[in-house]
């Protein structure tokens, strides 16, 4: 839980008559919408908290209202008919960052569940005295850049901050998507390889996410910036890995198009141009045949895994897309980056942009192989834009580390599935990610076993450090561990105590109730929440599921204070 901030949880049944009672009060209304519905479930759950500071926050005039947050999303719940709705909180219409309510309803429109962070902002003006454009002076100035160099910047918006290292509130501008870093910061990363790739344009040319105080322009903090109707034709082509693959294009009147305008999957070439100082293709990937046979691996590649995750994700989390709301999924192949290696080699795929960059590296022949083949790596970096519009994991520490951890989590698991057989034994799995792309050939992550990539396994060898954001890429391999353990868990009998997809689901809802500053102790006690609903129905399987779940983070020592931690009934392979 981030400093500053006060947790919020209501659980259902298990929350005892006080949650019943909200529950009963929504029964006798109608609600016009879940919106509605889940205000007034807020509003109800704050009236009544003991802690005076918590239900100060409702309107004491009626406090069936909750007028001081504002709707963030709605999305269905995956597996059942329920409705999440979240909130930011905001003090005199501003919202305060870090702050994240997610209220949970039925169809019926009834409370199941109330989570979050909220926060009693004391002591701080909500009037500026410092212009937007003096806030980006501010920048320019720590940053050593030119104030012009930030003309193209949105414009900043108001929120209210908490410095944890003073332990005070403050009004400060969000300045997002600045292309500007400190000096001493560019050196690290320059000299970083915490990703376990090549250098990329987030190393080179970082975007950050700022927090300048609006009354007297310091620079509080900072963080990176990770990410009518077509009928689709059915194509093919032989990819990096093999051939024959099938894929959605588009008709032309003159040929096909490698964009599939069912699921907005759009692919381009970027012919070995550089994509730091070259422009991307108008249009996309074009030919006259709808078998692009061998002519272009990468592309083919590229538009067949993407098509893999966003299917992941749609049928199985049904999500729409990167966003939620369907969004393009664009890749472009054959891209080289001077500011790391010489054309026509550049050893990475990213995200970037809110698109997928790939690269590419002389195999064994002396040809160029494509970064697309990975679909780990893909389903890895594509999982970074699933969690910025979702949770928006600050990129620093340990909310870093699990920004980074999700996307291994994700990467491993939709590797690992096959539509045909989704829930197959983990016995049979892939625990390596970027396999043969980490140092001496090893992968670039193992989930099973952190030790092989020299990574800490237990929060007893966290590590303390102001490189790569707080150690992300080396921190993230403890919650790793602990979600393998999640996913092996077996019970007395041997039996696995969750199914794969399962567990996917469950790390999903998870991710999307997390706070913005999230630390491990709150993926645990999220993903004990979830749990808790998602078995509300077998109160001897959610025990079970609770149990096995708080062993497997135990293991490596993430705890939740005041919760229990079961004996070693469970084991992992």
């Amino acid at each position: 839980m981030p400093k500053g901030f006060e947790k919020i949880r209501y659980q259902g049944e298990d929350a005892g008559a006080r949650t019943r009672g909200i529950a009963r009060d929504a029964g006798a209304r109608t609600f016009s919408t879940a919106e509605a519905a889940a205000r007034f479930h807020l509003g109800q759950a704050l009236s009544r908290d003991r802690r005076p500071r918590m239900r100060g926050l409702a309107s004491p005039e009626r406090p069936q209202v909750m007028p001081e947050v504002r709707m963030r999303d709605t999305q269905q719940v995956p597996s059942s008919t329920d409705t999440l709705v979240t909130f930011d909180q905001t003090v005199s219409s501003i919202p305060i960052f870090g702050s994240r309510v997610a209220v949970q309803i039925d169809e019926h429109r009834e409370l199941v569940h109330i989570g979050g962070d909220m926060a009693h902002v004391e002591e701080v003006s909500p009037v500026a005295t410092v212009s937007p454009a003096d806030a980006l002076a501010r920048i320019a100035t720590l940053t050593h850049v030119d104030p012009g160099r930030l003309k193209d910047v949105a414009p900043p918006t108001l929120t209210f901050f908490h410095d944890d290292d003073s332990g005070t509130w403050h009004l400060a501008y969000l300045c997002t998507n600045v292309p500007a870093a400190p000096p001493a910061l560019l050196e690290e990363l320059a000299a970083d390889r915490g990703h376990g790739l090549g250098l990329s344009p987030r190393q080179r040319h970082p975007r950050l996410h700022y927090l300048v105080d609006a009354h007297d322009g310091t620079v509080l903090f900072y963080y990176s910036a990770a990410p009518t109707i077509d009928i689709p034709s059915e194509c093919s082509g032989d990819g990096e890995t093999g051939s024959g693959f099938q894929f959605w294009g588009l008709k032309l009147p003159d040929g096909f198009e490698m964009t599939d305008p069912r699921r907005s999957i759009r692919t381009y070439d970027m012919a070995g141009k550089d994509l730091s100082r070259d422009p991307v293709p108008a249009v996309a990937i074009r030919n006259t045949s709808s078998n692009w046979k061998a002519m272009n691996k990468a592309a083919v590649s590229a538009h067949v895994n993407a098509t893999k995750v966003y299917n992941f994700y749609k049928s199985v989390l049904l999500r729409d897309g990167i966003d939620g709301k369907g969004m393009d999924l664009v890749s472009i192949v054959n891209v080289t980056y001077a500011d790391d290696q010489p054309a026509p080699e550049w050893h990475n795929a990213v995200w970037y942009d809110h698109k997928m960059w790939y690269g590419q590296n002389l195999g064994p022949g002396g040809g160029l192989q494509s970064f697309s083949r990975f679909l780990d790596v893909i389903a890895h970096e594509l999982t970074h834009g699933i969690t910025e519009y979702t949770s928006n994991l600050v990129y620093k520490d340990q909310s870093g580390a699990l920004n980074e951890s999700f996307s291994d989590i994700f990467g491993i698991v939709i590797a690992n599935w096959d539509p045909r057989d989704p829930d197959r034994d983990v016995s049979s799995w892939t625990w390596q990610l970027g396999a043969g792309l980490g140092e001496g050939g090893g992968p670039l992550r193992d989930l099973s076993n952190p030790r092989v990539t020299g990574d800490p396994d237990h929060m007893q060898n966290f590590l303390r450090t102001t490189r790569d954001s707080g150690g992300v890429h080396t921190n993230s391999n403890i919650h790793n561990k602990a979600a393998y353990n999640v996913l092996t868990t077996t019970d007395a009998h041997g039996t696995r105590v969750f199914r794969p997809m399962e567990a996917a689901e469950l790390f999903y809802l998870c991710l999307s109730r997390l706070s913005n500053r999230a630390t491990f102790a709150d993926a645990l006690q999220g993903l004990v929440e979830v749990a808790t609903i998602y078995y509300a129905g077998d109160e001897a399987k959610q025990q079970e599921r609770i149990q096995a779940i708080t062993a497997a983070y135990g293991k490596v020592g993430i705890t939740v204070e005041g919760m229990a931690t079961p004996p070693p009934a469970f084991a992992t392979t």
